[in-house]
């Protein structure tokens, strides 16, 4: 994945979070251990503040556009075997969408 990368931002920032996923030394990993058929997920809101650590000067609103435009280049780059998943959530008596980049197990065996 890391090698058919170019230079645009979204697909530079898929290629780091999916390197971070198994690479211990890029020390920042949003990835978060899965359950059941599931190997790992991240969720939007948490790649929003990955991306905002990773770009330094990048505003809120630019960050969560580019969460969209990342989530769409990891699945590209992975040639859609990952998966969104949309989860309506309730806290604090709100409802709110949760957009979750989900790879199951055998995903991870194909890729390598």
């Amino acid at each position: 994945m890391l090698q058919s990368t170019t230079n645009a931002l979204p697909t530079r920032l898929a290629a780091r979070l999916w390197k971070a996923r198994t690479d211990q030394s890029i020390g920042d990993n949003p990835w978060e251990t899965g359950c059941k058929e599931i190997k790992a997920s991240v969720k939007a809101s948490d790649l929003k503040h990955w991306i905002r650590r990773q770009e330094p000067g990048t505003s809120e609103t630019y960050a969560k556009k580019l969460v969209s435009r990342t989530i769409d280049a990891m699945l590209d780059l992975s040639k859609h075997r990952l998966a969104v998943r949309k989860r309506t959530k309730r806290k604090n008596g709100l409802e709110y969408t949760d957009y979750q980049l989900t790879g199951r197990a055998h995903v991870e065996e194909q890729s390598r």
